[in-house]
C-alpha cells in the first residue's frame, strides 16, 4: 500500500457520508476502554461488544473513551450516533489516509491527526491516525490499533500528579495532543540524527550513501505530510470562541503551539539539509570522476608522442636514417624519457596534478 496517497477504489463513486473504512486493518477486534476521572478518583473498565456501547456520562467527572480498531465501522456508527457526529465527520474518522483538519461545531470539537512512530526494522516512519472528539464533559479518540501513546496521560490520571485531575475536559485534550507532538519531535529526532551522522559518508562517498540520503528525505517528506497540518490545528484551537474551551487552558494550547512550531521548523532544517547532502555527495562524486578523466587524460598526453616516436621506427621502410646507427636504441630512449619528464614538469608548473 502507497505510503503518501492510499487506494480509494472502495469509495469511489459513494454518496458523501458513507462510512467506508480506507486503510490497512492493524488489530483482529475492536475494543472500547472507558476511563473517567475526577479530583476524587477514577475508574476504567471495557465494554466488552458493541451492543453494549451505551456509555453512561457524568456531570461530576470527565470521560475518556478510548476506541481501538477503526474497521469495525458498525462500532463507530453507533458511537456516532449516540454522540451526534455527524456521517461526514465519522467518514473522515474511518478514512486513515485523511489529512489532518479541524472541524469546530457547537456542541463537539474533532480533530484528526497522526501519531508517529520510527520502526528501527525497515528503518522507516509509519503512522497511526487518532481522532478526537471534544464534548461537554468527554473525550472520544478513535484509534487505528491499540498502543501506548497515551499511557503517560492515564498514569498521571490514576497518580493524580499534576493537574490534569482537577482540569476539565479541554485540558485533557490538549494533554493528548501534547503526547502526539512529544512523540512526533523523537521521530525527528531520530531521522535527524542519521541526516547529520551522514556527513562523514558523503566525504568518504560510499556506494550506499546516496540511497541512504534518498531514504532519509523520503522520511522526512512523510514527516512534512503529517506534522506541518498539525500546527495549523492547534492555531485554530487557539484562535476558537468555542465554550468547550475554557480561558485557564489556553495558556497551554500556546505552549503547544511552540512545540509544534519547533516540530515544523525542525523538518524544515532537516529538509534543507538532506537536500544540501544529496548535491554535495553528487559534486563530491562528480569530482572524483573528474580527478579520474583527468589523470587519465595526462597518462594519455605523455603517451602520445612517445606512441608517435615508436610508430615512426616501428615502420618496415629499409632505409631510415637513424636505423643502423650503433646507439639509436638508446638515443630513442633518452628522448622519449626526456620528453615524458619534461610533460611532467609542465604540468606541474601548470597545477594540473
Amino acid at each position: 500500500m502507497a505510503r503518501f496517497l492510499k487506494k480509494r477504489k472502495d469509495v469511489y463513486g459513494a454518496v458523501p457520508g458513507s462510512v467506508i473504512f480506507l486503510g490497512r486493518k492493524k488489530m483482529d477486534t475492536s475494543k472500547v476502554r472507558v476511563f473517567q476521572y475526577n479530583t476524587d478518583s477514577h475508574t476504567e473498565h471495557d465494554i466488552a461488544t458493541s451492543a453494549d456501547i451505551q456509555i453512561s456520562l457524568r456531570d461530576d467527572m470527565v470521560t475518556w473513551i478510548n476506541i481501538y480498531g477503526l474497521h469495525d465501522v458498525q462500532l463507530i456508527q453507533q458511537i456516532g450516533k449516540q454522540f451526534l457526529i455527524s456521517s461526514l465527520l465519522l467518514e473522515d474518522i474511518v478514512n486513515t489516509d485523511h489529512r489532518p483538519r479541524i472541524v469546530i461545531e457547537k456542541d463537539y470539537i474533532a480533530c484528526i491527526v497522526k501519531a508517529l512512530i520510527y520502526n528501527p526494522d525497515d528503518k522507516k516512519i509509519h503512522s497511526d491516525q487518532i481522532s478526537f472528539i471534544l464534548g461537554t464533559n468527554y473525550i472520544l479518540t478513535f484509534q487505528e490499533r491499540v498502543a501506548e501513546y497515551f499511557e503517560p496521560v492515564r498514569q498521571r490520571i490514576r497518580a493524580k500528579a499534576g493537574r490534569i485531575s482537577n482540569e476539565k475536559a479541554d485540558y485533557l485534550l490538549y494533554s493528548l495532543l501534547d503526547t502526539i507532538a512529544d512523540n512526533s519531535l523523537e521521530t525527528i529526532e531520530i531521522i535527524g540524527e542519521q541526516i547529520e551522522n551522514t556527513d562523514t559518508e558523503i566525504i568518504q562517498t560510499l556506494p550506499k550513501t546516496a540511497q541512504k540520503i534518498y531514504q532519509l528525505k523520503n522520511e522526512v517528506n512523510y514527516l512534512r505530510k503529517h506534522v506541518r497540518p498539525l500546527k495549523e490545528i492547534i492555531f485554530q484551537l487557539q484562535k476558537s470562541e468555542s465554550q468547550l474551551l475554557h480561558s485557564v487552558t489556553m495558556p497551554y494550547y500556546q505552549d503547544l503551539q511552540e512545540l509544534i512550531s519547533q516540530a515544523a521548523e525542525s523538518i524544515e532544517i532537516y529538509h534543507s539539509m538532506v537536500t544540501d547532502q544529496l548535491h554535495v555527495y553528487n559534486t563530491y562524486v562528480s569530482n572524483k570522476s573528474n580527478d579520474i578523466m583527468k589523470f587519465l587524460t595526462m597518462f594519455a598526453s605523455i603517451f602520445i608522442p612517445l606512441t608517435f616516436i615508436v610508430g615512426i621506427y616501428g615502420t618496415n621502410f629499409d632505409y631510415l636514417p637513424e636505423l643502423h646507427y650503433k646507439y639509436s636504441y638508446f638515443i630513442m630512449w633518452g628522448v622519449m624519457v626526456l620528453l615524458a619528464v619534461g610533460m611532467l614538469l609542465y604540468f606541474k608548473k601548470k597545477k594540473w596534478l
